[in-house]
């Protein structure tokens, strides 16, 4: 399950484990950047990951590809 939010100033996607295992994670898709971010008990406060637009793009379409490297370019 996940929920979508849209705000003035940036998109967040908030993923759940339907299974209850994992805490949720959110995707905040900001003009800058991309941040994702998931709370940790053990920490008692967030593991944040922030991403470049393409970065972002990448690692979703890596999910299309087989093992080795790849070079993506973003078309215009």
């Amino acid at each position: 399950m996940f929920t979508n939010e849209f705000e003035f100033d940036e998109t967040v996607t908030t993923i759940l484990d339907d299974g209850g295992e994992f805490n949720d994670v959110e995707v905040m898709i900001c003009d800058d950047a991309v941040y994702i971010r998931q709370w940790s008990d053990e920490l008692d406060g967030w593991d944040l990951i922030g991403l470049s637009h393409k970065m972002y793009l990448e690692m979703i379409e890596s999910r299309k590809y087989s093992e080795g490297f790849f070079k993506t370019t973003l078309g215009s």
